[in-house]
């Protein structure tokens, strides 16, 4: 398992350009000086978000990422970056499409002490970024069959998480961060995030592993909605569920120890091997037929489920 998740190559070297005083330049000159843009004081840097990026700062920084460009050739038009600062240390991102007056990006984050997130000394007064809340879409678009909708999925996503994840660890680095934090609603979501984070807790980390396992040669929608409608069984035939617990994304040598340490690798050892089966019975009882796409659905599906088209209605 990696330990310290490293975003691309090409966003590292992007990251090393960017100035302090681009980020928090609160006009179109992004070459003025702290001093001359009058944010070289602590007071008067509070209304930037973690002390660092102004609203213009912020979307001069996701435009040399290229990520404001990457969304507008999806098909979702002119995009426009608002930032909440309300309170400057828990910011919400927002980029917003002109085109379908809805948010295609929403993040919620804050900064808080380890403590906060279930570290324990010496690491529960370390800075921790900790994402609230995430929403990728493509308010635009409907799902299909060939990508049904995940668990609490409004609208299809855009296939650009992994890269937000990666300028948020970049901003956890900025900010003086030394990790980042968040606790996934849904199974669904943490297998997004299990590319970067891991579980700060043992158990929660094995548990995750078991299940991914009972879904093999499964389609990963699939297996979501039998984890979140109760359909995963134990060797016993008792249900097993996903139960939301804070994962991290460790930004230091001393934060990634927490995942080398041999009690942690033990505990996920033990509950990563038990076995977990899908209750297909169950499934094709509780299945969300009226979340689904219309129609009948492709043979592959129909051979796991029985399709009632009475339910869907």
């Amino acid at each position: 398992m990696p330990r310290t998740p490293q975003p691309e190559a090409r966003f590292r070297r992007i990251y090393r350009r960017l100035s302090a005083s681009q980020l928090s330049v609160t006009g179109q000159d992004s070459t003025l000086s702290l001093e001359e843009l009058g944010l070289d004081s602590r007071d008067e840097r509070v209304s930037l978000a973690f002390g660092v990026y102004s609203r213009q700062g912020m979307e001069n920084a996701l435009r040399e990422y290229g990520m404001i460009q990457r969304m507008e050739e999806r098909g979702l038009g002119p995009l426009e970056l608002r930032l909440n600062l309300d309170e400057p240390f828990r910011p919400r991102i927002v980029l917003w499409s002109l085109r379908y007056k809805a948010a295609v990006v929403d993040i919620a984050l804050r900064k808080v002490p380890g403590e906060d997130v279930g570290l324990s000394p010496p690491l529960e007064g370390r800075p921790v970024l900790y994402l609230d809340s995430f929403t990728l879409q493509h308010p635009g678009r409907t799902f299909d069959w060939n990508r049904p909708p995940l668990p609490g999925q409004v609208h299809p996503g855009l296939a650009l998480s992994a890269e937000i994840l990666e300028l948020l660890l970049l901003m956890t680095r900025r900010i003086g961060a030394e990790a980042m934090a968040l606790t996934p609603a849904t199974f669904s979501a943490a297998w997004v995030y299990a590319r970067y984070f891991h579980f700060i807790d043992g158990a929660a980390q094995g548990l995750f592993q078991a299940l991914r396992r009972a879904g093999r040669q499964r389609p990963r929608w699939l297996l979501a909605w039998a984890v979140e409608l109760g359909c995963v069984r134990g060797a016993g035939g008792e249900t097993v569920r996903f139960v939301p617990s804070p994962m991290l994304a460790a930004g230091s040598r001393r934060m990634g120890r927490l995942f080398e340490d041999e009690d942690w690798l033990a505990i996920v050892k033990v509950h990563s091997r038990v076995p977990l089966t899908i209750d297909f019975e169950a499934l094709q009882d509780r299945f969300p037929w009226a979340l689904m796409p219309p129609g009948p659905p492709p043979e592959h599906v129909a051979d796991v489920l029985t399709y009632d088209p009475l339910a869907s209605s």
